[in-house]
């Protein structure tokens, strides 16, 4: 993404459906490459699916809900789920730390 234009912070809900196919199943590696392909581009700011693997959440990066509309499109699962889209205020995280350098 161009870090020129002005991004927003939309939070992504994703209800997965209650039995999962065989076909369904089979589209779970893909969608995971296309997760970690966003990732890496720092489009999806993080991810997370609960335990009873019923709900997904993503945080994505996007000029607006078109925007993010257009990059779920792009997941192999979406023709299988129920989406809601919110717009975030703020999304703050905790910092990362990188471990200290000794020199010696």
């Amino acid at each position: 993404m161009d870090s020129t234009q002005s991004e927003n912070v939309f939070q992504v809900h994703i209800q997965l459906p209650k039995v999962f196919t065989s076909k369904f199943t089979s589209l779970i590696p893909k969608q995971r490459a296309k997760v970690n392909q966003l990732l890496e581009k720092q489009i999806i700011l993080n991810y997370a699916l609960d335990i009873s693997r019923e709900n997904l959440w993503i945080t994505i990066r996007a000029k607006n809900q078109l925007e993010v509309m257009d990059i779920l499109a792009t997941f192999p699962i979406i023709k299988d789920v129920q989406v809601d889209i919110f717009e975030l205020a703020f999304f703050d995280t905790a910092p990362i730390n990188f471990p200290h350098i000794i020199l010696n």
